[in-house]
Formats: C-alpha cells, sequence, structure tokens
C-alpha cells in the first residue's frame, strides 16, 4: 500500500462592495512532504506540522501562459509574505467535509487576512503560494514545503479581505511493485486538452479536481455551462490517462525527460542518449504513452515530466 496525498484549495476575495469566490482547484503536493513526514514519524525534536501560508509574486511571464507547478519546488519563485498558522484554523473533517473533533484523515486550513496587513499604497501582485512547515521560521524561503500551487494573477488592494481555505486528504492506494497503474490521475483536470480555466473552474465547484475525479463523474449529470457532449469526451480522455500503467524500474533514467520529448524522439535515438536502455523498453513505454498525445495539452506534453506523471 502507499500513502497518498490530495490536496485542494479555495480563495474568497471580499471588499466593501463585491465578493467574488473561486471554485475549488487541487493544489500539487510537492516531494518535501514526503521528508517532513518521514521527520514527524521520527518525533524529530527540531521538525512540526503545518507553521506557514508563504505567499508570492510569481513571474511576470506567468500571465502569458498556463504554468505547471513542480514536484521538486521547494520553495516559491517570490515570495512576499508568510502568514502563520495556529492551531485553531486548522480543524479535522469528515467525510461529507464537516468539521469533528476527533482525528481523522482530512484536514482543513483556513488563512484570512487583510490587504492592509501588508500593502502600505498601492496593490500587491500574486500568482504563487505554499503551505511550509518542519523547522519553518517567519524568514522567507525557511522550512520544508509541503504544497505548492500557480494560480491566475490577483492584484491585491489594501481594502480587499482574502480567505483561502485548504484541504488535504491522506489515503492508501495499492502500487505493484514492477508496474505503477493510475499514473496521472491526480493531475489537474485542465491538463486535458479542451478544457481551459473556466472549464476547469466549473469542475472545481463542483468537487472535480483531479483526472481521477473527472474519470468517476456520471457522463450524463450537468456540470455547470460545459456542454454535455464535450463533458463526455473530457471525461472519456481522463479515463484514459488514469487507467495508464508504467513499468517503473526501466525507465527510472527517463524521469527528467518531458512526455513531448519521449513521444517525438526514435526509440532507437533515445536508447543512445540513456546506457542500460533498450530500444524495445523505449518503444513499449512509448505505446503506453501515446493515449497521453491524445488526452493531454500540448503545453502539458511539454512542461510534464515522466517523473512527474509518475509521482502525480
Amino acid at each position: 500500500m502507499n500513502l497518498i496525498i490530495k490536496g485542494c484549495y479555495c480563495d474568497v476575495l471580499t471588499d466593501s462592495r463585491d465578493l467574488v469566490q473561486r471554485g475549488w482547484r487541487s493544489n500539487l503536493i510537492v516531494q518535501n512532504c514526503n521528508l517532513l513526514l518521514a521527520a514527524l514519524m521520527k518525533n524529530d525534536n527540531n521538525m512540526q506540522g503545518i507553521l506557514y501560508l508563504a505567499i508570492g509574486e510569481g513571474k511576470d511571464d506567468w500571465d502569458l501562459s498556463h504554468q505547471v507547478p513542480l514536484l521538486t519546488t521547494t520553495k516559491l519563485a517570490k515570495e512576499v509574505t508568510r502568514l502563520e498558522i495556529t492551531e485553531n484554523q486548522v480543524v479535522y473533517l469528515d467525510n461529507l467535509d464537516k468539521p469533528v473533533e476527533t482525528i481523522s484523515n482530512r484536514l482543513e486550513i483556513t488563512i484570512k487576512f487583510r490587504g492592509e496587513d501588508f500593502i502600505s499604497n498601492g496593490f500587491q501582485t500574486i500568482r504563487e503560494f505554499g503551505l511550509f512547515g518542519g523547522d519553518a521560521i517567519q524568514e522567507p524561503n525557511s522550512g520544508f514545503m509541503i504544497n505548492y500551487v500557480i494560480h491566475p494573477r490577483i492584484d491585491l488592494t489594501s481594502d480587499l479581505t482574502f480567505t483561502r481555505k485548504l484541504r488535504l486528504a491522506f489515503s492508501m492506494g495499492a502500487i505493484d511493485e514492477e508496474r505503477l497503474m493510475g499514473v496521472g490521475a491526480n493531475l489537474p483536470v485542465i491538463s486535458i486538452d479542451g478544457i481551459g480555466d473556466e472549464y476547469a473552474d466549473e469542475l472545481g465547484k463542483n468537487g472535480i479536481y483531479s483526472l481521477g475525479d473527472l474519470a468517476e463523474i456520471d457522463p450524463f449529470s450537468p456540470v455547470g455551462i460545459i456542454p454535455q457532449g464535450r463533458l463526455r469526451d473530457f471525461r472519456a480522455k481522463a479515463r484514459m490517462v488514469s487507467r495508464l500503467g508504467i513499468n517503473l524500474p526501466p525507465v527510472f533514467p527517463l524521469a527528467d525527460r518531458s512526455i513531448s520529448s519521449l513521444l517525438s524522439e526514435r526509440p532507437e535515438v533515445l536508447a543512445i542518449d540513456v546506457p542500460g536502455l533498450t530500444s524495445e523498453i523505449i518503444k513499449q513505454l512509448q505505446e503506453e504513452l501515446s493515449v497521453l498525445h491524445i488526452a493531454l495539452d500540448d503545453a502539458h506534453l511539454q512542461q510534464i515530466t515522466l517523473g512527474d506523471l509518475i509521482k502525480a
């Protein structure tokens, strides 16, 4: 059995006149979260659980194209502030997302702050955030990153109140020693070709964040403004990806390669670049990954590596 951690978040912005609520969206649990969990299990004296929410400006060119966060991320691209998370801001949830007093495998963190708390005048652009724990302190970039999100640009002004809710769910999944099944099931729905930000938001409002979630929907039940025919098409693509299996040990040397490059190179060429791999093994991998050419959009094919896919 393998521990699986899934996360999602929801933002609410209010000012004196309006309220804007963004639907629930998935977030990426990064590799350093595993190190933090190991330290907590060991009762490491210097380590604690969730301590801060860090908020970042990101990069200006992120506004021009959709960005895919990486599992190997350890800090924000440009952290502007971090907010301490107190014990009463973290609650246990039951399976119906209701707060409970008893320990459960689901957590909800709620952080509320005002723009004026850290904006003296004008505005502050934010595009990214992450939870930090372990040995994290108020100092930027400190501690162990737990999750990471790159989101559409938000310009915070001093009159805005910002509420961010995050949920983490811990569950168990089976992984065969030789073959990993369900590869890519935790990829965000926006990675499916044709979904885009608007449809991803509609799906998130209905609790559909990952390809695994999308693969299990009732194809005859409407979801927001998404046309029924397109919804069935998205579901079919998600099911193709969710059912994908990969033989792990032989292909680890290709973990840093993008899916696009793996599918576009001839097997014999890749075999020359990676000693120890035969063209037959690479050809089999390409056959297994070929469904991604149909299911995922070009931007994600170019940005997602084989390692990202395996660990998603």
